[in-house]
């Protein structure tokens, strides 16, 4: 596999690409990439690591993940020509069944630290808003281009001013077959989360926006937030335990609720 901009690379077994101008050595990308620290996930490790006087992310895909690391690697390269942000993708490599890919940073706070900051002022609500209508409408253009990201959870988004910066891509998917089923998905996936300082309304709003940049009717649109209360109240369920039979009783307003009796962080504490 050859990609516009990069060049391959041979180590110890390993093989890949690596960005023809950026100055990482393949050989210090593979020592982080082989240190058992960093964050875990079901499927791979990150690390933050300094290589060459630059800030990047290597994650280390064990076997046999390698085919998610080039998927990440593809993905990425497809969202970016399809005018997404997403990290640059500097190093992806394999040997065997392993994979490891390396991104840039962005300097940009996730999506749930700009929402809930809350700077001096009366700008905040402002900014708030427009943050949530740039999530509803730049989602919606990912669901349009035929994308269906894999996990689109809060912590998988940074808010760049008000474009979003898509992370985590060993699970998207490009094809308008899947977005229809794939679309729903990521909508609940992103709204399953209890979010201090956002209450329902904010959450129509991203559905408004949402709705508008998919040029869904009023009818269609009020289908599916009929279908997206009842999901994300079922997911909720399921990942979060709450009973549903007393779910179902107190609403999705209640159980969507920021210090609300359904709110995890609020029955962590006791």
């Amino acid at each position: 596999m050859r990609a516009a901009g990069y060049i391959g690379w041979a180590l110890d077994g390993w093989h890949g690409l690596v960005r023809a101008d950026v100055p990482i050595a393949p050989d210090r990308v593979l020592a982080a990439a082989g240190d058992e620290r960093g964050r875990r996930s079901r499927h791979a490790r990150t690390q933050r690591v300094e290589v060459s006087g630059a800030v990047v992310y290597v994650k280390a895909y064990p076997s046999p993940g390698a085919r998610r690391a080039w998927r990440a690697f593809r993905m990425g390269r497809a969202l970016e020509l399809a005018g997404f942000r997403v990290p640059e993708a500097l190093v992806v490599g394999r040997r065997g069944g392993e994979g490891v890919l390396v991104t840039g940073s962005v300097a940009a706070p996730s999506l749930l630290e700009a929402i809930t900051a809350a700077p001096a002022g009366s700008a905040h609500p402002q900014r708030k808003r427009r943050l949530l209508e740039a999530l509803g409408t730049q989602v919606a253009h990912l669901h349009g281009a035929g994308f269906v990201h894999g996990d689109l959870v809060p912590s998988n988004l940074l808010a760049c001013g008000d474009t979003l910066v898509f992370l985590d891509h060993d699970r998207t998917r490009r094809s308008p077959l899947l977005v229809w089923w794939g679309a729903r998905r990521n909508l609940v996936q992103l709204g399953r989360f209890v979010v201090p300082g956002l209450t329902a309304s904010d959450r129509m709003r991203v559905l408004r926006a949402y709705s508008g940049a998919r040029q869904l009717g009023p009818g269609a649109r009020k289908r599916l937030a009929r279908w997206l209360v009842s999901a994300t109240i079922a997911r909720r369920c399921r990942i979060d335990h709450v009973p549903p039979v007393e779910a179902q009783r107190a609403g999705f307003r209640e159980v969507m609720r920021s210090g609300g009796p359904f709110d995890p962080v609020r029955g962590a504490g006791g």
